[in-house]
C-alpha cells in the first residue's frame, strides 16, 4: 500500500514538473543573442497572440505569463485573409556586443493601418513609437516604405519587446527580420538604387516617345508613355513609395491607392496590347473579352472608392471586393497572353516580343494575386525588387524595342506597297493610254463617218450645180445646201460636247448635263428625264469631268443600242459617295452588244480609275447601270 502511494506520488511529482516545463516552454520567450552586426532570423524567437478584442496594454501585459502567446514557426508569415482580429508580438533580444548598437525591426507589410512598438522597463512596457497607414508619413519613428522600428540595443543588456498591429479588414502578411545597422543600411541602399535605376530607365523611355509622338503623330507612342506611367505608379504604389513622396498627410488615400493604381496600370496595357499587337474584334475571338474587363476595372476603380470611404467597418464586403478585384487581374493578365498567342498564330512577328518581355511580369502578377488569395505573402513577395518590378521593366523595354521593330517592319511594307503602287499606277497609266487611242479613234472615225460624210455630199451638192436652173430650182438646191451644212455643224457640236462643253467648271456638271439632256430630248427619239441631288461644286473638276464623260458614253450606248423611248439618269452627290444611275424601257442587252466597243471600256476604265464599281442588270424590260463611286479617293 505504502508502495503504491509513492508510486502514486513519484507519477504526479513527473507530471507536474513536465506541465511545469511545458508551460515555461509555452510562455518564456527564447532568448535572441546578438553577437554581431549582421542579419537574425526573429520568426524562430517570436511569439505572437491574436484576439478580436482591443485589450488593453496592462491585460496584454498579463498575458505574456500564459500560455496564451504561440511561438511562430521559423521563415513563416503571419496570415491572415481580411482579419478581424489585432495581433500581438513579443520577442526578447540580448546584445552580446562590446558596444552599443541599432537594430532594424522590418515587418515587411507596408501598408499595414497601424503597428506600435514597446518596450518593457521596470515599470512596464513604454511605447517606442508607432507606425502605418492610419498616420501621417512624418509620425514613423523611421523615414521608410516599409514599417520600420529602430531598437537601440546597449551592450551586455537584454530587452524584451511588444508590438501591437491593427490590421482588421484587410490581408496581414508579415514577416518580422531584424538587421544590424550596416547590414540594413546596406540593403535599403540596394533597393533606393534599384528605383532610382529603374526610374530614370523608365522616364528616359518615355521622354523618347514623348519625342515620337509629337514628330510622328503616332498614338501608339502615347499609349507607350501612359502604360509606363501607370506601371510605374502601380510599383510605387504596391510598395507605399507613394505615401513617402507623393502625399505623405493623405494617409485615407495611400491605403487604397493600390486598387486605383493596378486598375489604370491594366487599362492601360489593354490600350496599349490593342494598338501593339493591332487586335481587333474582326481578328480576335478575345477582343471582346478584353474590353469587357477593361470597362469592368472602371468600375472597380470608382467602386473601391465607395467602399473605402462609406462602408469601411464592413469586413465581409472588403472581402468580397478583394477577391473580385484580384480574380479579375487574373483573368485580364491570362487573356493578355492568350491574345498574344492568337496573334503568334496569325503569324503576327510583333506578338513574340511581348510573349517574350511580358512572360517574366505576367507570372509575377498572376504568383502575387494567388498568394493574396490564400492569405500566404512572404517577404521576397514584398521586397524590393520581387518578380513582379523586375518583369515590368523587362517587358517595358522589350514593349519599346519591339515598337522600335515595328518600324523596320512598316518600311519593308512601305517599300512593297510602293512597289505595288508604281505597278498599279503603271497599269492604270497604261489603260487610261488606251482608253485615250481608243477615244481618238471613235473621234477619229465619227469626223470621219459623220462630219466627213456630209461635208463630202455638201461639195458634191455644191459642185453639182443645175444648168438653166430656174428660180425655184435654184432655192430649192440652196436650201439643201444650207441644210447639208446645219448638219454638219451639229455633228461637228456632237463630238465637242462629247469631249469636253464649254465653261464646264464654271457651270457645273449639274447644269451641263441638263443641256445635254435638253438637247436630247430635241433632236433623239428616245425622251430623257434627269434627276440630280446634292452639291456639284463640292466635287474636284477631275471628277466631274470624268463623271461627264461616263455619263455621256452610257447615253450613246443607250442611243444606238436600246430601242427604247424613255430613259432615266440619275447623279446624286453625297459627303461620302458619287452615284451614277441610267435606266431604259428597251429591249435589254445594250450593253452586252457594246461591251467590246470603245464606249464600255471607256466606262469601265474611267470607273476604275476613280476606284469606283459598276453593277448592270440588263433584261428584255430595259437596263439599269449603277456606278458607285467613293469620294474619298
Amino acid at each position: 500500500m505504502i508502495g503504491k502511494l509513492f508510486k502514486w506520488a513519484g507519477l504526479s511529482i513527473a507530471a507536474v514538473i513536465l506541465l511545469t516545463f511545458q508551460t515555461l516552454a509555452q510562455v518564456q520567450p527564447d532568448t535572441l543573442f546578438i553577437k554581431n552586426d549582421k542579419n537574425y532570423d526573429i520568426s524562430k524567437h517570436l511569439y505572437y497572440f491574436n484576439t478580436a478584442v482591443d485589450n488593453s496594454l496592462a491585460d496584454i501585459s498579463k498575458l505574456l505569463a500564459t500560455s496564451s502567446f504561440k511561438k511562430l514557426a521559423p521563415n513563416h508569415t503571419i496570415n491572415a485573409t481580411a482579419t478581424r482580429d489585432f495581433y500581438w508580438l513579443t520577442f526578447t533580444v540580448k546584445n552580446q556586443q562590446d558596444t552599443d548598437d541599432v537594430f532594424y525591426l522590418q515587418l515587411h507589410q507596408p501598408w499595414l493601418k497601424l503597428a506600435k512598438m514597446y518596450r518593457k522597463t521596470d515599470n512596464g512596457f513604454v511605447m517606442m513609437g508607432q507606425s502605418g497607414m492610419k498616420l501621417n508619413f512624418g509620425a514613423r519613428p523611421y523615414s521608410h516604405y516599409d514599417i520600420v522600428f529602430p531598437l537601440a540595443l546597449h551592450n551586455e543588456s537584454s530587452s524584451t519587446y511588444l508590438v501591437f498591429i491593427d490590421n482588421r479588414g484587410y490581408n496581414l502578411n508579415i514577416l518580422p527580420t531584424l538587421k544590424g545597422d550596416r547590414a540594413f543600411s546596406a540593403e535599403e541602399k540596394n533597393e533606393y538604387m534599384f528605383l532610382g535605376i529603374f526610374t530614370g530607365v523608365m522616364f528616359f523611355s518615355i521622354l523618347i516617345n514623348i519625342f515620337l509622338y509629337l514628330s510622328l503623330k503616332e498614338k501608339i507612342h502615347f499609349l507607350y508613355v501612359q502604360y509606363v506611367l501607370s506601371m510605374m505608379y502601380w510599383m510605387y504604389c504596391s510598395i507605399s513609395f507613394d505615401f513617402q513622396y507623393i502625399y505623405p498627410n493623405l494617409p485615407s488615400f495611400a491605403y487604397i491607392s493600390e486598387y486605383i493604381a493596378s486598375g489604370l496600370a491594366l487599362i492601360t496595357m489593354a490600350n496599349l496590347i490593342t494598338s501593339f499587337l493591332q487586335v481587333t474584334r474582326e481578328n480576335s475571338r478575345f477582343k471582346w473579352a478584353m474590353d469587357l474587363l477593361k470597362y469592368l476595372f472602371c468600375l472597380l476603380i470608382m467602386a473601391c472608392l465607395v467602399i473605402n470611404y462609406w462602408f469601411g467597418h464592413d469586413i465581409a464586403l472588403k472581402v468580397l471586393f478583394l477577391r473580385i478585384f484580384v480574380g479579375a487581374v487574373i483573368l485580364l493578365t491570362l487573356l493578355f497572353y492568350i491574345i498574344a498567342i492568337e496573334k503568334i498564330f496569325q503569324k503576327f512577328k510583333l506578338a513574340w516580343l511581348y510573349v517574350i518581355g511580358g512572360a517574366f511580369l505576367i507570372f509575377g502578377v498572376i504568383k502575387h494575386c494567388v498568394y493574396i488569395l490564400s492569405g500566404n505573402l512572404n517577404s521576397s513577395m514584398q521586397s524590393i525588387p520581387n518578380d513582379s518590378q523586375i518583369g515590368l521593366a523587362f517587358e517595358a523595354l522589350v514593349i519599346f524595342m519591339g515598337i522600335v521593330y515595328r518600324y523596320n517592319l512598316y518600311k519593308d511594307e512601305k517599300e512593297k506597297l510602293l512597289l505595288e503602287l508604281t505597278l498599279n499606277q503603271k497599269e492604270t497609266l497604261q489603260k487610261i493610254v488606251a482608253a485615250q487611242e481608243d477615244e481618238r479613234k471613235r473621234i477619229a472615225q465619227d469626223i470621219h463617218d459623220d462630219v466627213g460624210s456630209t461635208l463630202g455630199t455638201l461639195m458634191l451638192h455644191i459642185s453639182n450645180v443645175p444648168e438653166n436652173r430656174n428660180p425655184l430650182e435654184t432655192e430649192a438646191h440652196y436650201k439643201k445646201s444650207i441644210d447639208i451644212g446645219r448638219k454638219a455643224i451639229n455633228d461637228l457640236r456632237s463630238i465637242s460636247h462629247d469631249l469636253l462643253p464649254k465653261d464646264f467648271a464654271e457651270l457645273g456638271i449639274f447644269y451641263i448635263l441638263k443641256k445635254r439632256v435638253d438637247e436630247l430630248n430635241i433632236i433623239s427619239n428616245i425622251r430623257f428625264t434627269l434627276i440630280t441631288e446634292g452639291e456639284d461644286h463640292s466635287i474636284e473638276n477631275i471628277f466631274s469631268i470624268t463623271i461627264y464623260r461616263i455619263i455621256n458614253e452610257l447615253i450613246n450606248n443607250t442611243l444606238k443600242h436600246s430601242q427604247a423611248n424613255l430613259a432615266t439618269i440619275q447623279l446624286l452627290i453625297t459627303d461620302t459617295e458619287i452615284m451614277v444611275m441610267l435606266e431604259d424601257n428597251g429591249i435589254g442587252g445594250s450593253t452586252a452588244k457594246s461591251t467590246k466597243g470603245i464606249g464600255m471600256k471607256n466606262i469601265y476604265s474611267r470607273t476604275e480609275f476613280l476606284n469606283g464599281k459598276i453593277n448592270i442588270d440588263d433584261s428584255p424590260a430595259g437596263t439599269s447601270v449603277i456606278i458607285e463611286i467613293p469620294i474619298e479617293t
